[in-house]
């Protein structure tokens, strides 16, 4: 009797290291996994000038790390030295890549609200497209306003082909 309670005893024991050592490890993976869901990204903003471009660094979700990256641009700089470069109402429709080509599709505010002038137009557009050209996925960027390319936003940047990052900008 004395001895199967000890076997008894031991075999907890065992089975409470053994409990332990999983519950570690699937908290160490959860961890792992948590630590992973979010990505640092860069958004490009407008200098109080508006003649360049400035980097402000957010962390976003990697779900769906494109969409997220237009949104968080969309919501404008945190930094009170920047100022946004979207128009009020603008939403992302959608964005798809194909051949390091991101085609994103923008809702009509996008060049209804936009305030105008050839520079504002400037940052709008370089600022979307510097943004997304820091993926290694993308080089290039097309505008779209509701699914049809346009030949420009509000008449001054030809947006007729896909546009590369603007290095000249940064600030």
């Amino acid at each position: 009797m004395k001895k199967r309670k000890v076997v008894i005893f031991l075999l907890v024991i065992i089975l409470v290291l053994i409990s332990i050592f999983f519950i570690t490890r699937i908290y160490r993976g959860e961890k792992e996994i948590k630590e992973k869901e979010t990505q640092e990204v860069k958004l490009y903003f407008s200098t109080q000038d508006a003649m360049n471009l400035t980097p402000e660094i957010r962390e976003i979700s990697v779900d769906n790390l494109l969409f997220a990256t237009l949104e968080e641009l969309i919501k404008g700089p945190e930094s009170s030295s920047l100022n946004k470069t979207i128009p009020e109402g603008v939403k992302v429709l959608g964005v798809t890549v194909d051949k390091e080509i991101a085609r994103i599709n923008f809702n009509r505010a996008l060049s209804k609200n936009h305030w105008g002038g050839s520079t504002g137009e400037r940052m709008t557009v370089y600022s979307i497209v510097n943004t997304m050209t820091q993926f290694d996925s993308i080089q290039k960027v097309q505008i779209l306003i509701e699914e049809e390319e346009i030949n420009t936003l509000v008449g001054h940047l030809d947006l007729t082909e896909p546009l590369s990052e603007n290095e000249s900008l940064y600030k």
